[in-house]
């Protein structure tokens, strides 16, 4: 998979790389003003994930009606040319729901070591180019048909997954390019914007240290009394992708 994509020679404009979290979190986050690794069972260390573009998320066990604000998700979206100058691995899909199985057939467990692209911002910009043609549909995660790649290989099974029709027990994982970090970030002149619910712009602190401190826009969302918190994944990835259809990067 590596050697494919890093002899693709086309390569899409660099896109944000996005990181989502839960509210609960959030306090915490902005006292730091910096994301913290944390232990990662599948790899043996601590490591901050991203997404390439795009929010991606888990929202297993935050679907119940009521659940309240603590488990919303917050996203926030770096600068290109940032955090993605220093990445520790690069996957083209979701690492952890390959270890789980959750690509299966097409992808295993066993092919989790294979699957890892050179950790490069320029893999994912050419993965975007040879697999999805442009920003836009990557971003959608529609892939470009009519690829062909050798029967039996890596690249053929992984093209398969990502065209595969039909109901799944995972969300948009299996093509959300994953980038993982070694180290603590820094939110403070990195970031593009975060976005939040409406709440949190209520407390002075909090809208001090996204304005003044990390230096960046907050963009809010709404929340309604009853509603599950993983409803608010689709308004977040609507409120992403505006921002990144204005800034002409989709």
């Amino acid at each position: 998979m590596k050697g494919t994509v890093a002899a693709h020679p086309a390569m899409e404009d660099e896109l944000p790389l996005v990181h989502t979290s839960r509210c609960e979190r959030f306090s915490g986050i902005a006292a730091s003003n910096s994301l913290e690794p944390n232990d990662c069972a599948v790899f043996g260390e601590s490591l901050v994930y991203l997404f390439y573009g795009r929010p991606a998320y888990r929202p297993s066990g935050h679907a119940a009606p009521g659940e309240g604000l603590p488990l919303c998700p917050v996203c926030f979206v770096f600068k290109p040319r940032t955090v993605s100058r220093m990445i520790r691995r690069l996957y083209p899909c979701d690492s952890g729901a390959v270890a789980t199985e959750r690509f299966a057939p097409e992808i295993t467990s066993a092919d989790l070591a294979a699957l890892a692209l050179e950790p490069q911002i320029e893999s994912a910009r050419r993965a975007v180019s040879l697999l999805f043609d442009r920003n836009a549909q990557y971003f959608v995660g529609k892939a470009v048909v009519g690829k062909t790649f050798a029967s039996g290989t890596l690249e053929r099974r992984f093209y398969e997954l990502l065209l595969r029709p039909g109901p799944v027990d995972y969300d948009d994982r299996k093509s959300a390019i994953e980038v993982q970090v070694d180290h603590a970030i820094s939110l403070t002149d990195q970031l593009l914007f975060v976005v939040l619910p409406s709440e949190f712009l209520e407390a002075p602190a909090i809208r001090n240290v996204i304005l003044n401190v990390w230096n960046c826009d907050p963009v809010r969302y709404p929340t309604f009394h009853g509603d599950s918190p993983s409803a608010y994944y689709a308004v977040v990835r609507d409120h992403v992708a505006a921002r990144l259809r204005d800034a002409t990067r989709i």
